[in-house]
């Protein structure tokens, strides 16, 4: 097993967390972004399913 070895200045720290936070930020930008795409595509599905069903109710009273 490696054996784990911490910086004795604490300094180093810093250039990793931001790392951390940024790519923590644009994750989670990610997700929002797939969330609302994903509502509006149910939006748009649900509209077509109406329209697809007033056609075909259309037809069979035809």
């Amino acid at each position: 097993m490696l054996p784990i070895v911490f910086p004795e200045n604490k300094l180093e720290y810093i250039p990793a967390f931001i790392t951390l936070a940024i790519f923590t930020i644009f994750a989670w930008r990610t997700v929002v972004f797939f969330k609302r795409h994903h509502v509006k595509e149910l939006k748009k599905a649900q509209l077509l399913e109406t329209d697809l069903m007033s056609i075909d109710a259309e037809n069979k009273d035809s």
